[in-house]
């Protein structure tokens, strides 16, 4: 019960419209178990045998002055029923902004390598599917076990009022009803977190293969595609069905459980009715009190327990998340970093992603204002992951990196990736306007700075030419741009932030030759005074570096210019060779 505890604890924020919830539930209980006391009177004074007045004020004390009452009561609790319902699907639907907002901006300040290992179709589920569970939860067994419970309260005095020999009789199958609820707990709680774990999975594999869907097109796969998903959600229909039927087995044994103790109610209370010893509206009026008010809420609570195992597994993934403790702490107490200059330094940096497996062992490297910086090596070289350390997507295990002095540790966050622009090699693109898309980089900036970026990007005439310049949307809902106008994009809205340093992840890599000439001058001309780190398989991109750093295994192995490394003839010459040898080849 740790989850709903906390759950319950949650819906503090909500106290005003709990309380006033609280209200309402209790008077409309009291004006529902006002109905069987009606009857009674109405079927005590229909009793030819010896008939009894109304106990009734005087507008109301005959027959049709009762019925009169009985209706008035019943419009009166479903006006009651009426303002709880809407009451609480108000705090239900308050519930659901609070907390999809508060696990989004949790989210965000999540680190990279979460977002790294966890599939993201089993977020979206959190975020969406599990919330409106839970909100299903408040909406509907919440009210449930409200009204239910107060209900049983109340009932319980009345009939130990009435008739403490029926009401033992009648309480004497709660037992069984605990029993019931015991034997079908277990499998209900275990079948439900089955559903929610493989939703989470149809969801990732939906959208992993529709990202992917040139790929599986290209390799001719979509019946097998099909087949695949198809096989996820008939195992899915199977638990829903299972789970159904353990809901259903449940109800049907809760009635059975109902139809025997409303039987020996009945029986028992019949043959007093017979004796003189009962009136027959006390009776009536008994049966009505337990089969509609103590056992009919008995069984809706029981009901519950398919919703409040569904709800458990859905509240242990959002607390999973929301427990979820970012690797890379922003200390907000932390001073913002200044305007830098620029000079970045690695001192004897070790980092490794699992404990003791080191991905880079020791790097010492420093960089002056202004320089360009390229890194080359194979896959698993930590060029990549040196870039990533700089943005402090992670934090180093041991030594340190410097900008302008400051440790990264040391100073506030966002204030450190706002002065560093990244261009990706996959160019990531949302499904909005270019200028929207532009502005990523820069909020506020004018219309001046964007044409300037983009010039710069060389992507002014592909603009030109759409029909709705800046404000033509893009993706899904827009035109299609190709894979070199989106990495030029995405280069001109690095740009437009106007950072300090620069980082282009194989930025040039997407291009063709004619255009990649273009955006490399545009390239050269922006990086002036501006500290930049280039990672690029092709090494013709990078000649003009200030300084090319070879790595190989998390070790620098050679450092200096294009010309130096040449001539040392190393690791950087033979790839250089290579690559030199495998162009001309192609272009023969």
């Amino acid at each position: 019960m740790g989850q709903f505890g906390r759950f319950i604890r949650e819906l503090g924020k909500y106290r005003g419209a709990q309380l006033w919830i609280a209200f309402l539930t209790l008077i409309s209980a009291l004006l529902s178990l006002q109905t069987p006391g009606l009857i009674k009177q109405i079927f005590n004074f229909l009793d030819p045998r010896k008939s009894e007045p109304f106990h009734l004020p005087g507008p109301f004390s005959s027959l049709t002055g009762a019925f009169v009452l009985l209706i008035l009561v019943s419009l009166a609790s479903g006006l009651m029923s009426y303002v709880m319902g809407v009451t609480i699907q108000a705090m239900g639907q308050r519930f659901l902004l609070d907390t999809r907002v508060k696990l989004y901006t949790h989210l965000q300040g999540l680190s990279q390598g979460f977002f790294e290992k966890s599939q993201t179709g089993k977020i979206v589920a959190t975020v969406v599917n599990d919330v409106g569970q839970v909100n299903g939860l408040i909406t509907g067994a919440f009210v449930t076990i409200i009204q239910d419970s107060v209900t049983l309260i109340g009932v319980l005095i009345l009939i130990f009022m009435q008739n403490a020999h029926l009401a033992l009789l009648a309480l004497s199958v709660y037992p069984i009803y605990i029993l019931n609820y015991l034997l079908s707990r277990k499998g209900l709680s275990d079948n439900a977190s089955k559903i929610s774990e493989l939703r989470g999975v149809i969801l990732s594999d939906l959208q992993e293969k529709l990202a992917g869907i040139q790929v599986v097109k290209s390799y001719a796969q979509e019946r097998s595609e099909v087949r695949s998903y198809t096989h996820l959600n008939r195992d899915n229909l199977n638990l829903n069905i299972r789970q159904n039927g353990l809901g259903t087995w449940l109800w049907v044994r809760a009635e059975l459980i109902t139809a025997v103790g409303t039987a020996v109610v009945l029986c028992v209370g019949g043959q007093a009715v017979i004796k003189g010893d009962l009136r027959q509206g006390d009776l009536v009026a008994f049966l009505v009190l337990v089969t509609a008010y103590l056992y009919a809420p008995t069984i809706r609570l029981i009901q519950l327990n398919d919703q409040l195992a569904r709800s458990q597994t859905s509240l242990r993934r959002i607390f999973d998340l929301l427990d979820t403790a970012p690797v890379v702490v922003n200390n907000l107490k932390a001073p913002a970093l200044p305007k830098i200059a620029g000079r970045v330094v690695y001192e004897h940096v070790k980092f490794a992603y699992e404990p003791e497996q080191y991905v880079l062992k020791g790097i010492d490297l420093t960089v002056e204002p202004g320089q360009m910086i390229a890194f080359v090596g194979g896959s698993g070289s930590g060029k990549t992951t040196m870039i990533s350390l700089l943005s402090r997507h992670y934090d180093v295990v041991e030594g340190r990196i410097t900008i302008d002095g400051h440790d990264l540790r040391e100073i506030e966050l966002y204030s450190l990736r706002q002065q560093i622009g990244v261009v990706l090699q996959e160019s990531i693109l949302f499904h909005a306007t270019i200028r929207e898309n532009l502005k990523y980089g820069k909020l506020d900036a004018t219309d001046e700075e964007l044409a300037a970026a983009v010039e710069a990007a060389n992507l002014t005439s592909v603009i030109e030419a759409l029909p709705q310049g800046y404000d033509t949307k893009i993706g899904e809902e827009g035109v299609k741009l190709s894979v070199g106008e989106k990495q030029r994009l995405a280069i001109a809205r690095a740009l437009l932030a106007d950072p300090r340093i620069l980082v282009l992840d194989e930025a040039t890599s997407s291009l063709d030759s004619e255009t990649e000439t273009l955006i490399q001058e545009a390239l050269d001309r922006l990086m002036t005074n501006r500290t930049s780190f280039v990672i690029a398989h092709r090494l013709s991109t990078i000649v003009k570096a200030d300084k090319i750093v070879v790595m190989e295994l998390g070790e620098i192995k050679e450092m200096g210019t294009h010309s130096e490394l040449l001539e040392q003839g190393g690791i950087y010459a033979r790839l250089y060779a290579e690559q030199f040898r495998a162009e001309l080849e192609a272009g023969a």
